[in-house]
């Protein structure tokens, strides 16, 4: 029988062939011929490739004293075969009289030579040595058989990484998040932080796209292996609303989970009220997250505390730890605002911006920032009423409550989005009233109905100017 190599094996560095034949012992002794293991049971870890999994060692065997050269004939095969195929390899003098193989290397060959044993499950092997004597005195010496176990390893992804816009760091695949890996389940990846709301899938590989996980069409709780663009669409997993998350996947399952940790929400309506407040003023609840609740505008000064009504004692709310004024501080619950020890203090009269995080029990008082971005829309705009073309006004570098464009305008009308809301259902800055003239210096109001715009009755460059906290808006023609 032809022999065979070994595949995906360096066999002159596995089994360490001399290569020059003065070099090997002529004496051989009498030593029996024996092959000996490192271990009796291998199980193939992916994760140790480059790891040896198995060695291979024999004996010189005798040649009698004759001083002939002994040549090795290796084989291996699933036991009950008698040897019938399976691995076969002659190699020759040597002495080196060894073969070893990394985890990569003993499933890669294992895969090779016996395609149809079962992946992580263990199948018995034999093992025997032939050593033939260049002396016709000197009979052939086939060593006992060594048996062994092995599973070879089922390929897996390794890494796993969270993607998207909902993820911390978005949609920069260099800078894609790195789930947790369970060491007694491969296949098993899991995640906890927090997620914003937006889209979210997975990325096996950081810097690229593929492969990844994708959403199943019909079932959220199922995944898809993506390898090229073509193998299916790319959905991903929405989240709706932001808070902290735990992500539970299993890559042979092809299951994923979304976990909101943050359980409900204690209250949905909340106030401000004292000295700060007169009129007490109720904090807008985040349609993104709805442990968020934000005030921008006028306070009073004086003293302030949070409310579940818009009394100021018999009813719960909330009073700083330690009496402060702006900045950041901790939150107390009291079950009787009227019982409240301590007291944020505005300092003077002015426009503030609050933000209370039920989340994580705090609650902030800096200076005004009424808003983070303002688009322009409409059919005088350069995207007109596209929210997919939609253009962004530049926020000035040490204003951060004046936005501007400036730039080329059709005839036609204008309004100004504050979000991002595909369903013309959010709040835009609009027109005092219908089919408003433009003016240096007019004034505006926020919100979604009555849909009042501004006309551009000329086409031509222009200068828009949006001061937020003032809430004022000038258009200048150029």
């Amino acid at each position: 029988m032809k022999a065979r190599t070994i595949i995906g094996l360096s066999l002159l560095a596995l089994v360490g062939m001399t290569g020059c034949e003065e070099d090997i012992v002529l004496d051989k002794g009498e030593s029996p011929l024996e092959v000996k293991l490192s271990s009796d049971t291998v199980w193939c870890d992916q994760r140790a490739d480059a790891q040896e999994a198995l060695q291979i060692t024999w004996t010189s065997g005798t040649n009698q004293g004759t001083g002939a050269a002994i040549s090795y004939f290796f084989e291996m095969d699933l036991k009950g075969n008698d040897f019938q195929g399976g691995i076969k390899y002659d190699i020759g003098k040597t002495d080196s009289r060894v073969i070893s193989f990394t985890n990569k290397e003993l499933t890669d060959t294992l895969m090779h030579y016996f395609p149809t044993i079962p992946l992580e499950q263990y199948s018995e092997f034999e093992i025997r040595v032939t050593a033939t004597v260049a002396a016709a005195s000197v009979p052939t010496q086939v060593s006992p058989v060594k048996s062994v176990k092995i599973a070879p390893y089922k390929w897996r992804v390794l890494n796993l990484y969270i993607i998207g816009d909902a993820t911390p760091n978005g949609w920069d695949n260099q800078l894609a998040t790195i789930m947790s890996s369970d060491y007694d389940n491969i296949a098993h990846f899991t995640w906890q932080g927090m997620l914003n709301k937006g889209e979210i899938k997975f990325n096996a590989q950081l810097g690229d796209w593929y492969p990844c996980y994708v959403r199943d069409n019909d079932d959220p709780t199922k995944m898809h292996y993506r390898e090229k663009e073509e193998d299916y669409p790319d959905n991903k997993w929405v989240i709706e609303e932001a808070g902290n998350y735990l992500i539970d996947v299993n890559l042979d399952e092809l299951t994923v989970s979304f976990t909101n940790l943050d359980g409900e929400v204690p209250f949905t309506e909340l106030y401000l009220v004292g000295e700060a407040a007169p009129t007490a003023i109720k904090l807008e609840q985040s349609s993104d997250d709805s442990f968020i609740f934000t005030y921008n505008g006028a306070l009073s000064a004086g003293t302030l505390l949070i409310s579940t009504t818009t009394a100021t004692s018999g009813c719960a709310g909330y009073q700083p730890l330690d009496s402060n004024g702006l900045g950041s501080t901790g939150i107390l619950l009291l079950s009787d605002l009227g019982t409240a020890s301590n007291q944020w203090n505005i300092p003077a009269a002015n426009k503030y911006s609050v933000k209370l995080d039920l989340r994580n029990n705090r609650l902030e008082i800096g200076d005004y920032v009424g808003y983070e971005h303002v688009w322009i829309m409409g059919s005088a705009a350069p995207g007109g009423w596209s929210w997919d073309n939609i253009t962004e006004m530049q926020r000035d570098a040490s204003n951060p409550n004046v936005f501007r464009y400036e730039g080329f305008l059709s005839a036609g009308e204008l309004k100004f989005p504050l979000e991002i809301d595909h369903n013309f259902g959010g709040d835009f800055i609009l027109a005092p009233q219908a089919n408003c003239p433009i003016s240096e210096n007019g004034t505006y109001f926020i919100g979604n109905q009555p849909d009042n715009k501004w006309i551009i009755s000329e086409a031509g460059n222009y200068r828009i100017t949006i001061d937020v906290e003032n809430e004022t808006i000038s258009f200048v023609k150029l």
